[in-house]
């Protein structure tokens, strides 16, 4: 990918072969959107908002974007944020203007709270029946392999996000922290990324992703600081990693079994 996009930390695929990404935290406040050999072919300014940790890209059925301002290394942060745009082929010109979704986390008290309690950094992100479903990345220390499942209304406003549940990521911090998700519209499949591998959601009752059939894609090769991940079709996905020493990461085809 190019140095423009050394820290691409979000991804959303179309079906003409256009992805849209971002950087994280400090970079612009641009939304890229490259085609499959990771070309830049336009760039989107959200003019309203800042990038203080930009960290996923979720879509809605209507094709709205929702850029997720959600990351939270030090679990200190009393400004989370997910703002939503149009379907980006529908805008025109290079700008545009963003609303504006803020939220808490219910069971969050202290800023930060104790080494063992680090759960409010989320880096993945879904749209699914009007809400917004996050999956934290896990902080904590020692390290627990715990990802928690929030949820919010995915309105403009101010909200509290609830918590639903929990999973296990079997592997030190390199292999089972949460970088990432997407959820197929068609299939209903939810994946979780990681650096090492990708966990598969499939047969769940409603919104309870962690109740369902459970697949763990561990990768042949090893990947660089993968960050973000997105369904093409059912069966093909993207992912993007960070890069380093001024050059871009790699764009990765996956195509699950």
């Amino acid at each position: 990918m190019p140095a423009t996009l050394i820290e691409s930390s979000g991804l959303l695929a179309f079906s003409d072969n256009k992805l849209w990404t971002h950087n994280d935290s400090g970079n612009t406040n641009e939304l890229f959107s490259i085609d499959t050999t990771a070309q830049i072919i336009r760039t989107l300014l959200i003019s309203n908002v800042q990038n203080h940790d930009w960290e996923d890209l979720a879509i809605d059925v209507q094709g709205r974007v929702y850029i997720c301002d959600t990351g939270n290394n030090n679990n200190n942060r009393t400004n989370l944020a997910i703002y939503r745009i149009p379907k980006p082929e529908t805008i025109v010109g290079n700008t545009v203007t963003a609303e504006i979704i803020n939220y808490s986390f219910e069971d969050q008290t202290s800023f930060p709270p104790a080494q063992t309690q680090r759960h409010y950094d989320v880096e993945a992100v879904v749209w699914k029946n009007d809400s917004l479903f996050m999956f934290t990345k896990n902080r904590c220390t020692p390290f627990t392999g715990i990802t928690r499942l929030y949820a919010i209304p995915a309105q403009p406003g101010t909200h509290v996000a609830r918590l639903l549940g929990s999973y296990y990521v079997e592997g030190d911090q390199f292999q089972a922290r949460i970088t990432a998700a997407d959820l197929n519209f068609e299939t209903g499949e939810l994946v979780l990324l990681t650096r090492s591998r990708i966990i598969s959601f499939t047969n769940y009752p409603g919104s309870r992703f962690f109740e369902g059939t459970v697949i763990d894609y561990k990768f042949p090769i090893q990947l660089g600081q993968a960050e973000a991940i997105a369904f093409h079709t059912s069966r093909k996905l993207y992912i993007t990693e960070e890069g380093f020493s001024g050059q871009g990461g790699f764009l990765y085809e996956v195509t699950l079994p």
